[in-house]
């Protein structure tokens, strides 16, 4: 007996589901050694757990609206702390925290204060041995069709993990499915574990250390300065946008430098044959 809602195919048995796609959470090249001893990279895909705790070259694809709120979050946060000379922004760096037995992490967002030199470049920012100390970490969930587990990462694993890398302030943008709502979830570390901070009014989660309030506008993450209200822009599209209008005034100019010219032309030509 098939159940209720179930397609079947002509001989009565159920099709078979589409299989997704290995490399969806991300891959790594590999070098493996063939059986005549010649060297080769293979391209191998990501695991839940090596998104988890990613290595250096790894590659994990964001989605459209993860990217879009990253690049934001980034933006503010490099805008607000720009008063900071020991402050460093991170997006997707590989971190190690420098605790006995935890695993490097690449938050979506994470913030530091006391480095002593912010204009360097890294690939792993070790936390220890930078005399650093976090600030804030911000994840946005990108929940996978086919596996429930992978939000699980960010709101479950990283919320014991982040506490033992000694996170002040861990937010989470969740989504429990794909094209589902999303909301904001603020932790604050306590004696012993996270502790859930309410939002505030309008769903607004103050985020002190930075003083910013972070919510969501149509689903998309906006944020406040805590101190005088005042709605942060979208940077990248303000500079985006600023790209378009000088392209656009650009192209305006070459056209009136061309329909000037082919005016004098015509003058010229008039001109030379009266």
């Amino acid at each position: 007996m098939n159940r209720a809602g179930r397609s079947t195919s002509k001989n009565g048995k159920s099709p078979r589901s589409e299989q997704p796609n290995p490399f969806r959470f991300g891959w790594r090249y590999v070098q493996q050694i063939g059986r005549n001893g010649a060297k080769k990279w293979v391209q191998v895909p990501l695991t839940l757990d090596d998104v988890l705790h990613p290595q250096e070259g790894d590659h994990i694809p964001d989605n459209s609206q993860q990217a879009r709120d990253c690049n934001y979050l980034y933006g503010v946060l490099k805008w607000q702390l720009a008063g900071n000379p020991h402050a460093v922004v991170f997006t997707d760096c590989l971190i190690n925290w420098g605790v006995r037995g935890l695993r490097n992490h690449s938050p979506d967002i994470s913030v530091f204060d006391g480095v002593a030199d912010p204009q360097r470049d890294w690939t792993t920012f070790a936390v220890a041995r930078e005399g650093a100390r976090p600030i804030l970490v911000i994840e946005i969930v990108s929940p996978d069709a086919h596996d429930w587990q992978a939000r699980d990462n960010d709101v479950v694993t990283k919320v014991r993990e982040y506490y033992r890398a000694r996170v002040p302030l861990y937010v989470i943008v969740d989504q429990e499915r794909v094209g589902g709502p999303r909301q904001i979830i603020g932790y604050r570390r306590g004696t012993r574990k996270y502790v859930t901070i309410p939002l505030e009014e309008q769903g607004r989660l103050l985020l002190e250390p930075v003083r910013l309030r972070m919510g969501l506008r149509e689903q998309r993450v906006v944020c406040w300065d805590a101190d005088t209200g005042e709605e942060i822009p979208d940077f990248s599209a303000m500079a985006e946008a600023r790209a378009a209008e000088a392209q656009a005034r650009q192209e305006a100019e070459a056209a009136l430098a061309a329909a000037l010219a082919r005016i004098r032309e015509l003058e010229a030509r008039g001109r030379n044959g009266a």
